[in-house]
């Protein structure tokens, strides 16, 4: 009876230990970086040592990502990775992830600003805009759809031959630069003068020519550059025109 009980209890044992095995063996152990980097060197034939740098890679990338709040960017580039790309004559093509690590890039290295968006030009790099900002920096401007002829030397906006939209052929269409009060009293050739700043040099140029004309009359009100003994009339006897064009 010992032996029997023995045995019916080592059978006991020997089931439950086997349940547990299998209850634990349907899960999946594998962490998504585990999964991803197990599916890339199966299909890779890549060593131990590869292995070992592609799980690192992935888990300081997902640290990056956790600290740059972009954890969904990350997640689901991973899922894409791992569901999505593909073993092909023995190498995984992630190629169909482009979209989703391009995403994860500009989350986690977003571009510069740019200090003139919306400006209803694309200062984005060539050829769709003139450089002057990074790329992803001025995504409205940028929305414009590219002329199929930008950069050709002829301005084909609606100032040029109008057969593109504004904005659309900045290389050769450069938008022309404003100036500010007592920057266009200092070289008027150098542009025109920016709409906000036309009532201040407004003031400057009359007391320049009328209150300080002796001052003045051989170079601002002759058209030339304002020079300091004119500059100096105006802050001595016209404080407040003075004042409101070097300030604007």
């Amino acid at each position: 009876m010992t032996h029997e009980r023995m045995a019916k209890g080592l059978t006991l044992l020997f089931f439950a230990a086997a349940t547990l095995f299998a209850a634990c063996s349907s899960e999946d152990p594998q962490t998504p970086e585990q999964k991803y980097c197990n599916q890339r060197c199966e299909c890779n034939k890549c060593p131990e040592e590869e292995l070992g740098e592609c799980l690192d890679d992935k888990v300081n990338q997902k640290d990056e990502a956790a600290d740059a709040d972009c954890k969904e960017e990350y997640s689901t580039y991973l899922t894409c990775l791992t569901n999505d790309a593909a073993c092909s004559d023995g190498d995984y093509d992630e190629s169909v992830c482009f979209a989703e690590e391009t995403d994860l890039n500009s989350c986690l290295h977003p571009a510069p600003a740019c200090n003139l968006v919306n400006n209803g030009v694309c200062n984005e790099p060539a050829p769709k805009g003139d450089g002057l900002c990074a790329a992803g920096s001025d995504t409205t401007d940028c929305a414009i759809p590219t002329c199929p002829s930008a950069g050709d030397g002829f301005c084909d906006e609606p100032e040029g031959s109008g057969i593109c939209a504004e904005g659309s052929d900045p290389l050769d269409c450069p938008v022309e630069t404003c100036q500010s009060c007592y920057s266009y009293a200092l070289s008027p050739s150098s542009g025109p003068i920016c709409d906000a700043s036309i009532t201040a040099f407004s003031a400057y140029y009359e007391c320049a020519c009328g209150t300080c004309a002796d001052a003045c009359q051989a170079t601002l009100c002759s058209g030339f550059s304002v020079e300091a003994t004119c500059d100096d009339c105006i802050a001595s006897l016209c404080a407040s025109a003075y004042t409101a064009c070097h300030t604007e």
